[in-house]
Protein backbone atom coordinates (compact mmCIF):
# COMPACT_ATOMS: atom_id res chain seq x y z
CA UNK A 1 0.00 0.00 0.00
CA UNK A 2 1.42 3.51 -0.84
CA UNK A 3 1.86 5.89 1.82
CA UNK A 4 -0.21 8.66 1.67
CA UNK A 5 0.17 12.04 3.00
CA UNK A 6 -1.92 11.82 6.05
CA UNK A 7 0.11 8.08 6.61
CA UNK A 8 3.57 9.62 6.98
CA UNK A 9 2.94 11.78 10.00
CA UNK A 10 0.92 9.14 12.09
CA UNK A 11 3.64 6.57 11.38
CA UNK A 12 6.92 9.30 12.46
CA UNK A 13 4.73 9.75 15.84
CA UNK A 14 5.05 6.06 15.93
CA UNK A 15 8.61 5.75 15.41
CA UNK A 16 9.62 8.72 17.90
CA UNK A 17 7.01 7.02 20.41
CA UNK A 18 9.28 3.44 19.94
CA UNK A 19 12.41 5.29 20.04
CA UNK A 20 11.38 6.78 23.17
CA UNK A 21 10.09 3.46 25.08
CA UNK A 22 13.87 1.75 23.74
CA UNK A 23 15.57 4.48 25.59
CA UNK A 24 13.61 4.22 28.57
CA UNK A 25 14.18 0.38 28.82
CA UNK A 26 17.95 1.08 28.71
CA UNK A 27 17.81 3.04 31.88
CA UNK A 28 17.58 0.47 33.91
CA UNK A 29 20.24 -1.51 32.72
CA UNK A 30 22.24 1.52 32.57
CA UNK A 31 21.64 2.16 35.97
CA UNK A 32 23.08 -1.35 37.15
CA UNK A 33 26.15 -1.02 35.05
CA UNK A 34 26.71 2.10 36.77
CA UNK A 35 25.85 1.07 39.88
CA UNK A 36 28.24 -1.97 39.32
CA UNK A 37 30.89 -0.16 38.40
CA UNK A 38 30.66 2.36 41.09
CA UNK A 39 30.32 -0.41 44.01
CA UNK A 40 33.55 -1.70 42.63
CA UNK A 41 35.46 1.34 44.16
CA UNK A 42 33.98 1.61 47.43
CA UNK A 43 34.42 1.75 50.05
CA UNK A 44 36.37 4.90 49.46
CA UNK A 45 37.60 8.43 51.23
CA UNK A 46 34.70 10.78 50.74
CA UNK A 47 36.44 14.03 52.91
CA UNK A 48 37.86 14.29 55.97
CA UNK A 49 36.35 10.83 57.95
CA UNK A 50 33.31 10.58 55.38
CA UNK A 51 33.36 7.22 53.25
CA UNK A 52 31.67 6.70 50.12
CA UNK A 53 30.32 3.09 51.79
CA UNK A 54 27.81 1.72 49.50
CA UNK A 55 25.89 2.82 45.70
CA UNK A 56 22.05 1.44 44.92
CA UNK A 57 19.84 2.33 42.84
CA UNK A 58 16.14 3.27 43.87
CA UNK A 59 14.07 3.80 41.53
CA UNK A 60 15.13 5.61 38.62
CA UNK A 61 17.53 7.26 41.52
CA UNK A 62 21.58 6.35 42.21
CA UNK A 63 22.31 6.61 45.44
CA UNK A 64 26.00 7.08 46.89
CA UNK A 65 25.76 6.46 50.81
CA UNK A 66 28.14 8.41 52.55
CA UNK A 67 28.74 7.60 56.01
CA UNK A 68 30.43 9.58 59.11
CA UNK A 69 31.86 7.08 61.30
CA UNK A 70 32.43 9.26 64.02
CA UNK A 71 29.27 12.03 63.35
CA UNK A 72 25.88 12.38 65.30
CA UNK A 73 23.30 13.60 62.90
CA UNK A 74 21.64 15.04 65.31
CA UNK A 75 23.68 16.98 66.66
CA UNK A 76 24.99 17.87 64.19
CA UNK A 77 21.93 19.54 62.34
CA UNK A 78 21.71 21.80 65.51
CA UNK A 79 25.38 23.08 64.56
CA UNK A 80 25.49 26.88 63.20
CA UNK A 81 26.65 26.13 59.72
CA UNK A 82 24.89 23.32 59.00
CA UNK A 83 22.77 24.72 56.15
CA UNK A 84 25.76 26.04 54.65
CA UNK A 85 27.52 22.92 54.64
CA UNK A 86 24.50 21.61 52.67
CA UNK A 87 24.59 23.88 50.21
CA UNK A 88 28.09 23.36 49.92
CA UNK A 89 27.59 19.14 48.96
CA UNK A 90 24.71 20.41 47.09
CA UNK A 91 26.96 22.43 44.72
CA UNK A 92 29.40 19.34 44.63
CA UNK A 93 26.97 17.07 43.07
CA UNK A 94 27.80 18.46 39.76
CA UNK A 95 31.30 16.57 40.13
CA UNK A 96 29.19 13.73 39.46
CA UNK A 97 28.22 14.15 36.24
CA UNK A 98 32.14 13.30 35.34
CA UNK A 99 32.42 10.25 36.56
CA UNK A 100 32.37 7.46 33.47
CA UNK A 101 30.43 5.29 35.20
CA UNK A 102 27.97 8.33 35.08
CA UNK A 103 28.43 9.35 31.62
CA UNK A 104 25.57 6.74 29.95
CA UNK A 105 23.23 8.04 32.24
CA UNK A 106 23.61 11.75 30.30
CA UNK A 107 20.10 12.09 28.61
CA UNK A 108 17.82 10.08 31.00
CA UNK A 109 15.59 10.96 33.76
CA UNK A 110 18.19 9.67 36.67
CA UNK A 111 18.57 11.02 39.52
CA UNK A 112 22.04 11.61 41.14
CA UNK A 113 21.92 11.22 45.12
CA UNK A 114 24.64 11.53 47.83
CA UNK A 115 22.75 9.77 51.04
CA UNK A 116 24.69 11.69 54.15
CA UNK A 117 24.20 8.98 57.25
CA UNK A 118 25.91 8.89 61.07
CA UNK A 119 27.12 5.94 62.48
CA UNK A 120 23.92 5.04 63.11
CA UNK A 121 22.39 5.39 59.81
CA UNK A 122 20.62 8.60 61.20
CA UNK A 123 20.17 10.86 58.11
CA UNK A 124 22.13 14.11 57.86
CA UNK A 125 20.69 15.34 54.43
CA UNK A 126 20.48 14.49 51.16
CA UNK A 127 21.94 15.90 48.02
CA UNK A 128 20.47 15.44 44.72
CA UNK A 129 20.72 16.16 41.12
CA UNK A 130 18.88 15.27 38.00
CA UNK A 131 21.39 14.37 35.39
CA UNK A 132 19.50 16.40 32.84
CA UNK A 133 21.00 19.12 35.00
CA UNK A 134 24.64 18.22 34.45
CA UNK A 135 26.55 20.85 32.84
CA UNK A 136 27.96 20.24 29.28
CA UNK A 137 31.37 17.91 29.18
CA UNK A 138 34.11 20.44 28.06
CA UNK A 139 34.29 20.62 24.04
Amino acid sequence: MPMTKRRYPALLVLLASLSAMTGCQDTPRALQQARDTLARTLPAPYFEDLVTESVSVEGDRLVLLVRSPTGDADKTRQVPGFDALRQSEQQQMASLCALPAVQPLLGTDVVLVRRFVDRHDTLFFETELPVSECPAPPA
